[in-house]
C-alpha cells in the first residue's frame, strides 16, 4: 500500500532531499545509488541492492528453473550472434 511520506521541493539544479526518516528506514546512505524509473506521470526512486556473486547466481538459477529456460541454448545463440557481429 502506498503512503505519502512527505512532499519535497525541487532545487534550481533539479535536486531533491530524501527525508532523513525515509533514508534511515530504507538504509540509504550517502553515495548510495537509486534507480530512477518514469511511469506515466510518476517518478519512482528504487533502492539498488548490491548483491554478491552467490546471491546473483541464486536469483538467476531460480528464474531459470521457474521459467524452464535452456541456458545452453541461450549461450549457443549468444555466441553465434557475437560471431556474426565481427
Amino acid at each position: 500500500m502506498e503512503k505519502l511520506e512527505s512532499i519535497v521541493k525541487i532545487s534550481s539544479k533539479g535536486q531533491i532531499v530524501i527525508p532523513k526518516e525515509v533514508r534511515e528506514r530504507l538504509g540509504i546512505k550517502a553515495g548510495g545509488k537509486l534507480a530512477v524509473i518514469v511511469r506515466d506521470d510518476e517518478i519512482i526512486l528504487r533502492k539498488i541492492e548490491r548483491l554478491n556473486l552467490s546471491e546473483i547466481s541464486s536469483r538467476i538459477s531460480s528464474v531459470v528453473e521457474k521459467e524452464d529456460i535452456d541456458v545452453n541454448k541461450l549461450v549457443t545463440e549468444a555466441v553465434e550472434w557475437a560471431r556474426k557481429q565481427k
